[in-house]
């Protein structure tokens, strides 16, 4: 009787050396996955201030790489590298943190980094949006705005400020504050239509006036 058990649908190859062959693929394929998913960071953050992106992040003790590229994206899908530094990084003794300062993000776009840390693979992906109102006085994004939205203005010093929002007859909708630069809108409660809106500082007239859109 012919032995069926070692036929194979690949001339020359055997049902035994297609298996081993197999697993030999799955195996590989397994180490490489592993590798790009690995990270040997402590922490990995991104900071604004005057425009500029301040990456920092800390490697692992006891971990090191070869070399360290960053790279940014807006999209999340392509990146371009901007920076490199060379050479051996991390200690096998201590944590050992790194920055990198990024001169030129893209304005009024979401960032998005990611660190190609030598043959350990990338680290997870940290992402901060730059809001550059330039001569404007505000910014709404976005707009028209379905649930909910951000009303960035200028307040270096971080004062309180004041935003009221009308309907188009003039009444009173309602009113929120905030220390920072910018404003949580929130739509879900408010029926579609345009809406005005005014920034001042607490019990001082308005400095800035402007109109959101809510679509539902």
């Amino acid at each position: 009787m012919e032995n069926t058990s070692s036929k194979s649908i690949y001339p020359g190859v055997t049902s035994r050396g297609m298996k081993f062959s197999i697993f030999l693929l799955v195996l590989l394929a397994g180490t490489r996955l592993f590798a790009q998913e690995t990270t040997i960071l402590d922490n990995f953050t991104a900071v604004e201030n005057d425009g500029k992106i301040f990456l920092r992040w800390v490697i692992t003790s006891g971990s090191t790489c070869d070399g360290t590229k960053i790279s940014r994206s807006t999209d999340n899908l392509s990146y371009t590298q901007i920076g490199e530094i060379p050479g051996v990084c991390g200690s096998s003794s201590a944590p050992k943190p790194y920055d990198f300062i990024d001169e030129s993000p893209v304005k009024n776009q979401v960032n998005h980094y990611r660190l190609e840390l030598g043959n350990n693979g990338f680290s997870k992906v940290v992402s901060i949006e730059i809001i550059d109102l330039q001569d404007k006085e505000f910014q709404v994004r976005p707009n028209p705005v379905t649930y909910s939205a951000k009303i960035y203005f200028k307040n270096k010093n971080f004062e309180n400020h004041q935003l009221k929002l009308f309907n188009q007859s003039g009444s009173f909708v309602s009113s929120s504050y905030t220390n920072d630069d910018c404003f949580d809108f929130d739509a879900t409660n408010l029926q579609a239509g345009i809406y005005i809106f005014t920034i001042s500082k607490t019990d001082k007239p308005a400095e800035i006036k402007g109109k959101i859109v809510v679509q539902h």
